[in-house]
């Protein structure tokens, strides 16, 4: 009991989880819930002021009664909220924490009593705009798919392997295996004549535990094409160095996959720009290719099904092709922040197998990643039949450009140096010319004061040259001193 009281104070507030004081203002609570049920679902926990407890047994009976008829009253449609109390300890006396949670919605898309449509976005709920809002319901008629009913699809089809390690991470001990796949979104549960009931799979249970998914929902795998060079030839110049079709449970498909590209991936040596010394490094960031894959295979659009996942490489890049516009409001611009999952109960069990560990904060990293190795920004395009992300590695230019270049450097002790100086050297030799406003832009480690303290440094050790009009110059800019 201890532990799970504890996990209320500690536990990040963000796509799932939000706490609150116990005076809280029952309409704000209302937008709250709101914004969870057109996103991922999610929890409120009521009695928790700063991080601490508080409690709410201090609150008339009327009070807590609101509360609890916050979807009934104030949401539209009506809201099914779960009410559950955590007792805790406040000030040596028993008290009470009351949690609100909701489930995720497939059908509608909620508002509160004044008509405003809320979202989660991370640890915020936001207001939507009318063209936000639209958006949003044509998204909520391609998320219901997750959950329609595969009439074939039969216990025997799962990978009972995956089916029992999925077991162990609920803590499920009961041999009703189909309570579990209902509680979880993937069974749907159907009335009988006689007023029994019976259970069926639906795509979201298939596509996570079938040992062969595509038997059931065409396109339901991954194809993998790695070419020779920079180009995809025709005829006589097709060159396939490897080319692979991987089917099975998500969980599987994506270990696979990850390890196919693995296994193509070629290692370059890099200075690393935090201890100044050269290290072996592979072409891309470590798993900023499997964020790729992970995001495709759970956002993908499975209703959508003449076209596959692929995952193709060459020599310059890695483009990973998923069927499907991004999902809701999530927009090529604001991709880095915003997140909307279009099919979250397979969204929650792999955050639950671990290939997602964060909610919406997968693509951000993917970019911090790119940024660390000194690579460009990942770059999508997405249309309505399709969302692409393309990694590049610039590899090919870094090496030939660092063999022009590297004597410049090596001649100074790099373990003297701080991270600034460090990070505009190596600017300097990938970009040729550095224009302080550019740098400080290209690195968010980096602030203006620090950075151009390095640049003025570094000039005085002679290992930047400066290049302006006069001492003010806007158009100034820094290039390696030539070593004599």
């Amino acid at each position: 009991m201890k532990t799970a009281s504890k996990t209320l104070l500690t536990r990040a507030e963000g796509q799932e989880f939000d706490r609150k004081a116990a005076e809280f203002d029952r309409r704000s609570l209302a937008n709250i819930l709101v914004s969870f049920a057109n996103a991922d679902g999610g929890t409120v926990a009521l009695g928790i002021r700063n991080k601490e407890f508080e409690g709410i047994d201090h609150l008339d009976t009327h009070k807590i009664n609101d509360f609890k008829q916050v979807g009934y009253d104030l949401i539209h449609p009506a809201l099914k909220v779960k009410t559950e109390f955590q007792k805790v300890t406040v000030n040596g006396k028993d008290n009470r924490i009351m949690l609100l949670t909701v489930e995720s919605s497939d059908k509608y898309v909620y508002s509160n009593s004044k008509d405003e449509v809320y979202l989660r976005i991370g640890d915020e709920s936001k207001k939507l705009t009318y063209k936000q809002i639209e958006s949003l319901n044509y998204s909520k008629d391609i998320r219901s798919y997750e959950q329609e009913t595969v009439e074939t699809a039969l216990l025997e089809d799962l990978d009972q392997d995956l089916l029992e390690q999925y077991k162990k991470l609920n803590h499920f001990n009961g041999d009703d295996v189909w309570k579990l796949l209902f509680s979880r979104g993937f069974a749907n549960r159907k009335m009988t004549s006689d007023d029994s009931y019976v259970y069926k799979l639906n795509v979201a249970g298939v596509l996570m535990f079938a040992e062969m998914p595509d038997a059931f929902i065409p396109g339901a795998r991954v194809r993998f094409i790695r070419y020779s060079g920079t180009q995809a030839g025709v005829g006589e110049n097709l060159d396939v160095i490897k080319e692979a079709m991987i089917e099975g449970p998500l969980p599987k498909v994506i270990e696979q996959a990850d390890n196919i590209v693995k296994s193509q991936l070629r290692e370059f040596t890099s200075l690393n720009v935090e201890t100044g010394k050269f290290e072996t490094v592979p072409e891309y960031p470590k798993g900023t290719w499997l964020e790729g894959i992970v995001n495709a295979v759970t956002h993908r659009a499975y209703n959508l099904n003449g076209d596959d996942i692929r995952i193709i490489m060459y020599d310059d890049r890695i483009i990973i092709h998923s069927p499907g516009d991004l999902p809701s409001i999530v927009t090529v611009d604001n991709i880095r922040t915003t997140h909307y999952s279009r099919n979250p109960n397979i969204a929650r069990a792999l955050v639950q197998f671990g290939w997602v560990r964060e909610f919406g904060e997968g693509v951000d990293r993917m970019y911090k990643n790119m940024e660390e190795y000194f690579l460009e920004d990942p770059e999508y395009v997405a249309t309505n039949a399709y969302t692409e992300l393309t990694l590049r590695n610039n590899i090919v230019m870094r090496n030939s450009r660092r063999k022009e270049e590297i004597s410049k450097i090596t001649n100074y002790d790099f373990t003297k140096l701080t991270y600034p100086e460090r990070a505009a050297l190596i600017y300097a030799y990938e970009h040729k010319e550095l224009r302080p406003k550019e740098f400080i832009s290209s690195n968010s480690k980096l602030h203006p004061s620090t950075a151009r303290k390095a640049l003025s440094d570094l000039t005085k050790l002679e290992l930047l040259e400066r290049h302006a009009d006069s001492p003010t110059s806007p158009n100034t800019y820094y290039t390696l001193k030539t070593q004599k």
